[in-house]
């Protein structure tokens, strides 16, 4: 017998414990589902049991069901949150497609490092470095360009003065040392950088050309979802994760790869930084590239978002022209360097005879960035530091627009600031061209300045290396670097980038161009008078556009309420504006007797041009004003940013303007003698004896116009003071406002040149003072003062004093400072110190400065 679901009504056998539809338990019924006819009785049924209070009359109330059982367990799993079915989808997906992309940037990782590995780097027959250890070695290096490191360590090696092994011999003895220590390069190559972008960006072009025809193949089927395809909207994500987990995997195996050990010397490629790049890199690019469609669908409803994507897009693209345009002037530069092979150290690799030129190809970008931070007026900082267990010392130098001048000519410096000047205009240009409004343009310009210090902070190159002798109980620490200073670039890039993209787009107005910036000129409502079909009796009828397309039109060259002078021709525009109490229509329109002004007929269609009927004659274009505005901006502009730039490189001038006459390769020696009231001496003497520096009247005897001698130069600075130093000598700084120091490439030879303003005292007093604290100054040990006294310089009170002492380093100097009060009262103190073995030719250059002293201000 049927019985039915008392959950969802479902018939269903008897004998079912569970419905067949909803599954759920039936429960079993206690009464029989049919009941045939009851026999008619004489007296009613009696009321059942349990129901006390039922009124007679009533109808009878059905027995109570037993109570229903619980609802069984849901059998069925739950579905898998949206995350959880993304990474299904994704990890059931095409992994060949996924493949096919990725192995574009690692196959070019390896490819490079295999090209890179042929040159055998002058080892001629003795092959120390095998072909498969330069690969690896490349492969360390190349992957630097994707965050990963390069670091060398070495331990258990015996120094080169011991050990049967030593160049010197085998009689060392105890002289072995266990030396032990480590380096580490910091360099990235941003070409290789590029370059693996771009292939994986073709790669993943490829993929996403396949998922289209794979979904077109699909529609034509009849639509019907194929079991484990990919959900609508994410198909772009799943194979980008897919994509880039794929690529991760192929530089971490790469990595582990390039750590070789020879000889105890241990190369490290920080894989793991190198794959958390590439994950990172791999992932913006793949999901850029196939998820486009639907971001710019999702961007649609977001303009905040959309605007920020827009300006990154505009920025990157800004970036990408003006480092092509710097890169190129970079090469070309380095390219005229005159004998560039002897000047490096990487073309001197025996038979490989590897250009300079091409290790530049490597870092080209790099490059670029420094040469348009060039352009704006960032020096090119270098730095280099150390300390050990017998010394130490620091050295800084910057390479600036100033300098540039010097080493070339004023044509360069010009050259950097019109380089800079074009590629601050081309950012201006492209932000303006692409952006909807001024709030995007200054968007755009902010994220490439952000973009263009973080180039100019990845750009640089940093050495770092330590050691250690155990047996000899030494051990050192030092670091050089070279990279853009990013103080000044900071300032300057904010001067030009925005300077640059608040004038584009008047530059673009000027050329006809139209920006979201500078808005159309509008009309406002009614300048035009009544409608066009309500005219003057004597006006010709204007044809009106379409009333579903409204447009406004431009102002007329007349005033719309004043009618046209009785000689001169009827303007059919303004004729048409003119208010008039009766219009007449006319069945067709008729023009005016006489000339009438039409538009050109060869005029091409303006978008940005609105007509209504018949448009009168533009006004001839003034070309030789446009033109004078354009000369006008662009000088304005230069003139700005060169003006600033120029400005705080004189408050940082390192040195002045230099005389260079008379200059060759070795510094020579004056011989003009000052007067003094002392025999000279041939040579410095320990003790104190009578010098030609140590005079009691030191007048120079050479006029302010005396020719610089050969192997020196005059130094301008602008504390307000002016002398000759040697022409390698170059201004390093200046410490506590007041100390200028101008020094060698070594650094171990300067002057120390103090000015002093309101001195309030003597010279003299404030040598004692001086001295004093050089006996007690660790530092100079074995002080031997040679001569303390008054004296006469330029005709002022002045004191001497010289003086020697051994150095941390254990080395003896030898120092001397003339001191002087000028006229103004300010005290000026020119000191010199050097090593003792190098004196006789340092006494030369000392008298040679006191010749040429002179105050400028």
């Amino acid at each position: 017998m049927a019985s039915f679901c008392p959950h969802c009504g479902a018939q269903a056998p008897d004998e079912a414990r569970f419905c067949m539809k909803c599954g759920r338990e039936r429960t079993p019924e206690r009464e029989p589902t049919v009941q045939g006819p009851a026999a008619p009785s004489a007296a009613p049924p009696a009321a059942p049991p349990g129901r006390p209070g039922q009124q007679p009359g009533q109808p009878p109330v059905p027995p109570l069901a037993p109570p229903a059982a619980p609802p069984p367990p849901a059998f069925a799993p739950g579905g898998p949150s949206p995350v959880g079915a993304f990474f299904g989808r994704a990890f059931r997906g095409d992994w060949a497609g996924s493949a096919q992309a990725a192995l574009w940037p690692v196959g070019l990782l390896v490819i490079a490092a295999v090209a890179l590995a042929i040159p055998s780097y002058g080892q001629g027959s003795d092959v120390v470095v095998g072909f498969g250890d330069r690969m690896r070695i490349s492969l360390a290096l190349l992957l630097q360009s994707l965050g990963g490191g390069f670091e060398v360590s070495a331990s258990g090696g015996s120094s080169p003065f011991g050990g049967g092994d030593s160049p010197f011999g085998s009689g060392g003895g105890d002289m072995g040392a266990e030396l032990s220590g480590g380096a580490a390069l910091s360099l990235v190559p941003l070409t290789v950088t590029a370059l693996w972008i771009l292939a994986l960006w073709i790669g993943v072009r490829v993929l996403r050309s396949r998922l289209r025809a794979r979904a077109t193949s699909q529609a034509v089927l009849g639509g019907h979802p194929v079991p484990g395809a990919p959900g609508p909207g994410t198909p772009g994500l799943e194979a980008a994760l897919r994509v880039a987990l794929l690529v991760t995997v192929g530089v971490l195996v790469l990595g582990l790869f390039a750590q070789p050990s020879i000889q105890g010397v241990r190369i490290s490629s920080s894989p793991v930084l190198a794959a958390l790049g590439a994950l990172l890199i791999s992932l913006a690019v793949a999901a850029g590239t196939l998820h486009r469609d639907d971001l710019a669908q999702w961007l649609a409803a977001r303009p905040a978002a959309l605007a920020l994507v827009r300006a990154t897009g505009t920025a990157l693209r800004a970036l990408a022209v003006v480092l092509v345009i710097c890169s190129v002037a970079a090469f070309i530069s380095i390219a005229q360097i005159d004998d560039l092979g002897d000047a490096s150290d990487v073309s001197d690799l025996g038979q490989t005879d590897l250009s300079p030129l091409v290790v530049a190809l490597l870092v080209l970008p790099n490059l670029g960035a420094m040469a348009l931070g060039l352009g704006w007026g960032a020096p090119i900082s270098s730095e280099a530091g150390g300390s050990s267990t017998y010394g130490g010392g620091y050295q800084h130098q910057s390479f600036g627009l100033s300098e540039l001048g010097d080493v070339t000519n004023s044509w360069a410096v010009v050259g950097a600031l019109a380089l800079g000047t074009v590629c601050a205009l081309t950012v201006g240009v492209m932000a303006a061209r692409r952006s909807a409004d001024r709030r995007e343009q200054l968007l755009s310009a902010g994220i490439f300045l952000c973009l263009f210090l973080l180039l100019g902070a990845l750009g640089g190159l940093g050495v770092r290396a330590t050691g250690a002798a155990s047996d000899l109980g030494g051990s050192g620490t030092g670091s050089a670097g070279v990279g853009l200073g990013m103080a000044e670039a900071l300032l300057f890039g904010l001067l030009w980038v925005f300077a640059a993209a608040f004038l584009a787009p008047y530059l673009m107005q000027m050329t006809g161009a139209r920006t979201g910036i500078v808005p159309e000129p509008q009309v406002p409502p009614g300048a035009f008078g009544p409608a066009p079909d309500a005219s003057a009796p004597d006006a010709p009828v204007q044809v009106s556009p379409a009333p579903a397309a409204p447009v406004q039109a431009p102002p007329a060259p007349e005033a719309p309420d004043e009618p046209p002078a009785p000689n001169d021709p009827p303007n059919p525009a303004v004729a048409a504006a003119l208010p008039t109490a009766t219009a007449v229509p006319a069945p067709t329109p008729t023009p005016p007797p006489g000339p009438t002004p039409g538009p050109a007929p060869a005029a091409l269609y303006d978008p940005h041009t609105f007509r209504l009927g018949v448009q009168p004659a533009a006004a001839p274009a003034k070309s030789p004003r446009r033109a004078g505005i354009w000369v006008a901006t662009v000088a304005g502009a230069f003139v700005i940013g060169g003006g600033v730039a120029a400005g705080v490189l004189l408050l940082q001038d390192h040195g002045g303007k230099d005389d260079k006459a008379g200059r060759d390769d070795k510094p020579a020696v004056s011989t003009e003698q000052p007067a003094t009231s002392q025999a000279p001496t041939p040579a410095p003497s320990p003790t104190p004896s009578a010098t030609p520096d140590r005079a009691t009247d030191v007048t120079p005897s050479t006029t302010p116009d005396a020719t610089v001698p050969s192997g020196y130069r005059k130094a301008v600075d602008p504390m307000g003071f002016s002398f000759v130093i040697p022409d390698v000598w170059s201004r390093q700084g200046v410490e506590n406002g007041s100390q200028i120091t101008y020094a060698g490439s070594t650094g171990a030879e300067h002057y120390l040149i103090g000015v002093i303003p309101d001195a309030g005292y003597t010279s003299y007093d404030n040598i004692l003072n001086m001295e004093k604290h050089a006996e007690e100054d660790r530092k100079k040990q074995d002080y031997q003062r040679i001569d303390l006294r008054r004296n006469t310089f330029q005709g002022r009170p002045g004191a001497i004093w010289e003086y020697t002492y051994r150095d941390e380093g254990g080395r003896t100097m030898h120092g001397i400072d003339q001191s002087y009060v000028a006229e103004d009262g300010t005290e000026y103190t020119i000191f010199l110190v050097g090593q003792q073995d190098v004196w006789a030719d340092l006494k030369k250059t000392y008298r040679t400065g006191l010749e040429s002293w002179r105050l400028t201000n």
